[in-house]
Parts: C-alpha cells; sequence; structure tokens
C-alpha cells in the first residue's frame, strides 16, 4: 500500500479537525485548548512576510465594517431570511452598487459573509452576532474613539519622549481635539453625545450580562456571606460604578434570601437612564472619585473599574473607599484581569493597549496589584484566578485586619510500633496578631486508625480582637526516624493550595511559631 500523499493526508486531517472542533465546543477549556494549538500551528505555517502584511493590513477590515453598518448593508444583510444581492443592497442602502461590491470582497474572504452566488451575500454566525446590541453598540463606540486613538498613538508617545502613559492628556484627547475637556477626556465626551453615551452602556452591560458572574466562579459563601451581619437593614454589597446593574441585580437574585442590602453607584446619568432594574437594589448616585458615603458595608465590589484608570487615580478610589470601611469586617472585592508575568494571552494584552490610548488605563499583574493596594493601605487576602485568558477577583482588606502566615514547626512525638510512612494533609490555621503583638497558639492532634491516611484537626485558641479561622495547608518535610532514636522532628511552611504531603503515623504534633514571615 502507498503512503499517503501530503495532500490526502490534509483532506484527511481536515476531515479529523471537524469532527475534534465539534466535540471541543461542548466544552469551554477543551474548546480554548484546541484554539491555542490551531493558533500555534497557523504562526508555524505563516511566512514572516505573511505576518507582516497580515498585521499591516489588519486595520481594513474593522474600516470597511464600519462603513457598511453606517450605510445599513449589515443590518439588511443579517436581517434577510434569503441571500441578498447587491442590486437588492442598492435599494436599501442608497449606496453605490461598485462600492458595497467592493466593501465586502474582504469580509467575504474574512468569512464574516457568504457569497452564495455572484454578487449575492448572506449572513453568518459572527456577523449575525454583531448586530446584538452590545456588540454592535461596542463597535460603534471603539470605532469612533479608539480606533482613531491608536492611530495617534506613536506620534503621541514620540512627542512624549516614549513615556509611560499615565496621566492626562491621553492619545485619545489629541487624537479627537478634546483638550477642552480635560480630565476624563473620554467619559465627558460620552456624556456630550447621548447616543455614543447609549452605545458604551450597551457594550458594558453586554459583555457583563453575557460572562459568567463572580460568584459563579469563585465562592462567595467564603467570601462574602460568611462572618456577614444578619440584620436585613445592613448593607451586603455595595457595586461601585456598577453601570446599568446587571452585576448587582444577578447578585440579589441569587442571594435573595440572604440578610442584608444591595446598592449600585454610578454617576447620576448613568442611574438616570437605567430603564429595568431589580426593585431590591438600591440605585444611587455616587462618584468614586469622592468619599465614599456608605459606611460599614460588608464588601465593596468592582467589576472592571480599576483598569480604566493610572495608578494615581486608583489610589483616590480606594483611599475614598477604605475611609468607609469597617476593620474587621468590611472587604473590597475587584473584579479584575490579573496578568501573568509572561506569556500574557492576546486578549487582554490588546486590551491593555487600547486602556492607554483611550484612558491611560491598564491592565495590571500580580505584583502591580499587591504594589497598588499596598500604597492604599490594603493587604491582600488572595487571589482568585482560574485561568490567565479569564478575569480573576482580588479580595482585599484593611491592612491590620488579616493575619500574617506564619512560620510553623511541627515537633511529634512517635511511637514506632510499625516503621510505615502515612500521607498526611495537615490543616493550620492562620493565628490572628494584635496591635499589642499577641500571637495565637494552635495544637493539633492526628486522628484515624488507618496509618495510610491521617488528618491533622486544628483547634486554635487565638488571642486578639479577630477570631476566624482560616485554612492554610502546610507542606511537610519528611525526616525520617533514626534507627536508634524515637522520635524525630517535621519542619512546616503554610501554604495557599492543598498537596497531599507525607508525615508519620501516629504523631501528636504541637505546633509552635518561631517568627513572622509574609508568604
Amino acid at each position: 500500500m502507498e503512503p499517503l500523499t501530503i495532500h490526502e493526508r490534509i483532506d484527511s486531517f481536515q476531515d479529523s479537525m471537524e469532527l475534534l472542533v465539534g466535540e471541543a465546543n461542548q466544552d469551554e477549556h477543551a474548546r480554548k485548548e484546541l484554539l491555542g494549538v490551531v493558533a500555534k500551528a497557523v504562526a508555524s505555517l505563516e511566512t514572516p512576510a505573511e505576518t507582516i502584511l497580515r498585521m499591516m493590513l489588519s486595520p481594513i477590515a474593522p474600516s470597511v465594517l464600519m462603513a457598511l453598518i453606517k450605510m445599513g448593508a449589515l443590518q439588511a444583510i443579517v436581517n434577510s431570511k434569503t441571500p441578498l444581492t447587491v442590486m437588492q443592497l442598492v435599494t436599501i442602502t442608497g449606496a453605490d452598487e461598485l462600492l458595497i461590491v467592493r466593501l465586502l470582497r474582504p469580509l467575504v474572504a474574512l468569512r464574516f459573509f457568504i457569497e452564495t452566488d455572484v454578487e449575492t451575500y448572506t449572513s453568518t454566525p459572527s456577523s449575525q452576532m454583531l448586530t446584538v446590541p452590545h456588540f454592535f453598540g461596542g463597535f460603534q463606540f471603539l470605532s469612533a474613539g479608539a480606533t482613531k486613538s491608536l492611530a495617534y498613538l506613536p506620534d503621541y508617545l514620540a512627542l512624549t519622549g516614549f513615556r509611560s502613559v499615565n496621566s492626562v492628556p491621553v492619545p485619545f484627547e489629541y487624537a479627537m481635539d478634546l483638550n477642552k475637556f480635560g480630565e476624563q477626556g473620554m467619559f465627558k465626551w460620552l456624556l456630550s453625545d447621548p447616543p455614543m453615551l447609549a452605545d458604551f452602556n450597551a457594550f458594558m452591560s453586554g459583555r457583563r450580562a453575557h460572562r459568567k458572574q463572580w460568584y459563579e466562579m469563585f465562592p462567595a459563601e467564603q467570601i462574602i456571606l460568611e462572618g456577614a451581619s444578619n440584620d436585613d437593614d445592613t448593607i451586603l454589597l455595595v457595586d461601585i460604578g456598577g453601570g446599568e446593574g446587571k452585576d448587582a441585580e444577578a447578585f440579589r437574585a441569587k442571594f435573595s434570601g440572604v440578610p442584608g442590602r444591595v446598592v449600585l453607584q454610578d454617576l447620576l446619568d448613568v442611574i438616570f437612564n437605567i430603564e429595568k432594574l431589580d426593585n431590591r437594589v438600591i440605585r444611587m448616585g455616587h462618584d468614586f472619585f469622592l468619599p465614599q458615603p456608605i459606611q460599614d458595608a460588608r464588601a465593596y465590589y468592582f467589576r472592571n473599574v480599576f483598569h480604566n484608570w493610572p495608578d494615581v487615580d486608583c489610589l483616590k478610589i480606594l483611599e475614598n473607599t477604605a475611609s468607609a470601611m469597617k476593620k474587621g469586617y468590611s472587604k473590597l472585592l475587584l473584579f479584575e484581569w490579573i496578568l501573568p508575568e509572561k506569556d500574557v494571552p492576546l486578549f487582554p494584552a490588546l486590551l491593555d493597549i487600547n486602556l492607554m490610548a483611550l484612558l491611560s488605563g491598564m491592565e495590571r499583574t500580580e505584583a502591580q496589584w499587591r504594589m497598588l493596594l499596598d500604597s492604599a493601605g490594603f493587604e491582600i487576602v488572595k487571589f482568585w484566578k482560574t485561568s490567565p485568558d479569564t478575569e480573576g477577583m482580588i479580595e482585599a482588606v484593611l491592612k491590620g485586619q488579616n493575619g500574617k502566615h506564619l512560620e510553623a514547626t511541627i515537633e511529634p512525638v512517635l511511637t514506632w510500633e510499625k516503621q510505615t510512612y502515612a500521607k498526611t494533609m495537615i490543616a493550620t490555621a492562620l493565628a490572628r496578631k494584635n496591635g499589642n503583638g499577641t500571637e495565637g497558639k494552635i495544637e493539633a492532634v492526628l486522628k484515624g486508625e488507618d496509618e495510610q491516611c491521617r488528618e491533622a484537626m486544628v483547634e486554635p485558641d487565638l488571642k486578639g480582637e479577630n477570631k476566624k479561622d482560616i485554612e492554610v495547608m502546610v507542606e511537610a518535610l519528611l525526616i525520617k526516624k533514626p534507627e536508634t532514636e524515637p522520635g524525630g522532628m517535621i519542619e512546616a511552611m503554610p501554604r495557599e493550595d492543598e498537596k497531599d504531603m507525607e508525615g508519620m503515623t501516629e504523631a501528636v504534633p504541637k505546633v509552635k511559631y518561631e517568627n513572622l514571615i509574609e508568604l
């Protein structure tokens, strides 16, 4: 049997790929994984010249698509139940026949439209999706603002000596000739143009509505509800800069039986333009550059707010929020991108540049978030993350509220009837340290009869005001029993992630703390 030719193998690969795509589309994680594999394959197949040419010509497709939107051709093709000829499009739009044909050519090549016959066109899932209000509004907003700003970005950076963009005026203000607006140029520009503001709000609300809520990704019970007040009149959550209230409304619906009120805050112009919102969500006009008026709430929540602002403005927002928080009770929750230190995925990397050009904003790495929050008087409880290509949650509290991680030394008393070693998972608790330096004490005893698997139970006797137990995992280093001695020592360091640990059997460990350390 003769081996298959390269073309036959390509045909076979295409058939296999179609089956694989069908399966991957049933699992979002698998779909993204396969997409990454295909993107790497395309990058390997594409020549350097092809890559450069593609980048050079990439602004063309969005430009012609915006022209088709303005003339109404996109909407006509998508809304038609049958393919439309170019002459039908001429009748609908009033545009020139040759112009329509030329504008549609690159979008047909990109499979954004399908040419069913000569100069006859129908829509695809992508062109249909663009007519959904939040994409339709977002495309027009970004075309009007971001496209011009990004085109001007190289000249702007040259004029500023290639300094980081972290203050006003930003490229957007130069490109749009909006120096008259001064600070917050883009947002004041939006307020001066009601149709564009409507497009922007539709874009923001739609993006939120079609993505998972943070409490579907991370444990809200652990983050907010445990330890929250049971009084119906207290404030459970304040959604600050929450736009049309999609997040606040969804949170209230999800936790409808939980005591406490949910408040939506945004600028009055935004609040007044909300057409529909659950009446259980309290609406409140507020500028987060002014002191936060709601005191002692359980959670102050921001979604994709801080990436719009440079550090100096973020500090103002954080300080205004911190002044309203109750130490030992209130939490700060930021739903934002947490960029990895290397190999940042394409979407957040592009979004970061877009924010630079429009707002002097930025997406931040974990280290940058730590530095920003620390300088505003916060300490981070945890970075809640799923994957690098998805936003995460930053849980923070006022400094001094959260206990430090402690270095623990475990000294077990061992019996050696059997020289077998068991897998031991040791749960410990953070001992709080109050203002006068008093440390908590933790004692743990191994339980269970099975020498192959034991758990260490922690019952802390904590001193100080805050006695809430927080569990972390301990990675134990096993030191084997000497032949002539009945004892041994295990040293352990707290870690945030759960791991199976090796430990001695039948041990009665006592935990003592040598010194405070930051992990």
